[in-house]
């Protein structure tokens, strides 16, 4: 009899510890849980409930690293913003003052062509000025870049023929890839549902211009850039496929930042690219980049088809 007690209360002794484990390990659980949702929701929807304690334990102290890291993401953010603000500032004091510059400078040429009547010298005088052109059209491009990244430019959105637009576009770039032995295969069979759409169509034709131009720069001569549209789920997507090298993997999520030129984007300042990304923005919409499977590049623009410019008002007021 006293064995079978003894048994009994090591039976219930045995128990009550694996229950007692079993609960601790559901509380732990738990608390790891509700950390988890924490961090998603500040990571997915940038809501921040972390908030620190001077509790012990390894879960409070996971909640204390948690917090501070949200901290220092915050302060990046906030750091990051501030700097791109600082860089939009110089950009344009710094165009402002060499459009100036450039102004003076071409009023004096003017007066000088006014005053000579050597034919040499007015040749030269000429091709000054065409120079003064291309000059003052390249700080005009810098000045805008900024001014788009800020959100200065209003959009004035109404309703586009896209078929027109987008063939608008091929033909200003014809000298371009003309001259470099590029076609231009051009597929809108899936577009007739939305032929027409509110867009601003000065700066849509200037982001995809500058996308389309980027890829017949980067396709060899003899190859074609395929240019598709199309509606999907009322969006309109446009893609831009080239036959060149491709994009490195590692500059892919820098592609469209300003100023940034890899092995992709050699030329130029840096900006087309990252001005498209700004005017896609603008017509709340995206632009994408990827590599395709055969070789070469693709860039997938879209924006959602909107009924009138109401529904863009609202968004930008939002």
């Amino acid at each position: 009899m006293e064995e079978k007690m003894i048994i009994l209360t090591g039976f219930l002794i045995l128990s009550g510890l694996f229950l007692l484990e079993r609960y601790r390990r559901y509380a732990l659980e738990k608390k790891i849980d509700g950390l988890v949702h924490e961090l998603d929701c500040f990571l997915l929807r940038g809501e921040n409930h972390l908030e620190e304690t001077l509790m012990e334990g390894r879960v409070e102290n996971l909640r204390n690293d948690l917090a501070a890291m949200a901290a220092q993401t915050e302060h990046q953010i906030q750091y990051r913003e501030a700097r791109e603000k600082r860089l939009n500032q110089f950009m344009e004091n710094m165009a402002h003052q060499m459009k100036t510059t450039l102004t003076a400078l071409q009023i004096r040429i003017d007066l000088a062509q006014a005053k000579t009547s050597l034919s040499d010298v007015r040749t030269e005088l000429e091709e000054c000025q065409k120079c003064m052109g291309r000059l003052t059209g390249e700080v005009d491009r810098i000045l805008e870049c900024s001014q788009l990244a800020d959100q200065k430019i209003n959009m004035w959105f109404e309703r586009c023929d896209m078929s027109r637009l987008i063939r608008d576009t091929i033909t200003v770039l014809e000298p371009l890839w003309k001259k470099k032995g590029v076609r231009i295969v051009q597929e809108f069979s899936e577009l007739s549902g939305i032929s027409e759409i509110y867009l601003d169509s000065y700066w849509f034709s200037q982001a995809f211009e500058n996308v389309v131009k980027n890829a017949i720069e980067h396709t060899p001569p003899g190859s074609a850039v395929l240019i598709w549209a199309g509606d999907r789920v009322r969006s309109l997507v446009l893609e831009i496929k080239d036959e060149g090298p491709g994009i490195g993997e590692d500059e892919l999520p820098y592609l469209f930042e300003r100023f940034h030129r890899g092995s992709y984007g050699k030329t130029g300042y840096g900006i087309g690219l990252s001005m498209a990304a700004d005017i896609l923005k603008a017509h709340h919409g995206s632009i994408q980049a990827e590599n395709r499977k055969g070789g070469g590049a693709c860039f997938r623009l879209e924006v959602p088809v909107l009924e009138g410019k109401r529904p863009y008002v609202a968004q930008k007021n939002n």
